[in-house]
């Protein structure tokens, strides 16, 4: 007997699609600080030393990120082909709990919406089993 996984194949595309949309936010972040910023720095004591170096910790900072979304929606996409045969539904669960627990965390929970997705998807691969069937006989099929 299958199960229908809409519910599971909706918020694992819902997710990955938010994890894609933080990966590219992420990326057009990485141009740099714009002058506005680097003046406010300037006109809040910073010396020059100081704001290149929180410049390089934020462009560094992106690229880790962007580099975590991308995989963290490709794993969304291999669960998701995982669910296509109702036999690996349990084993597309646990990616999804695990890329959800791990793409939070690594994030520092900028990507808890996501991850939150994810979560709530893996736990009814694991969970929703078929309901066997019975003829008029009591017998399974």
């Amino acid at each position: 007997m299958m199960v229908k996984r809409t519910a599971e194949k909706v918020l694992a595309i819902i997710g990955a699609a938010l994890f894609l949309i933080f990966a590219v936010l992420f990326a057009f972040g990485l141009g740099g600080t714009d002058e506005a910023t680097t003046n406010e720095l300037a006109n809040q004591g910073f010396t020059q030393q100081d704001i290149s170096t929180f410049t390089d910790a934020a462009a560094g900072m992106s690229i880790w990120l962007v580099i975590l979304y991308v995989i963290c929606a490709i794993l969304g996409f291999v669960s998701l082909a995982m669910l296509k045969p109702n036999k690996k539904a349990t084993g597309a669960g646990i990616l999804l709990i695990v890329t959800a627990v791990l793409g939070t965390l690594l994030s520092v929970f900028l990507a808890i919406v996501g991850g939150i997705l994810y979560l709530i998807a893996g736990i009814m691969a694991i969970v929703r089993k078929p309901v066997e069937q019975y003829n008029d006989r009591g017998e399974v099929y």
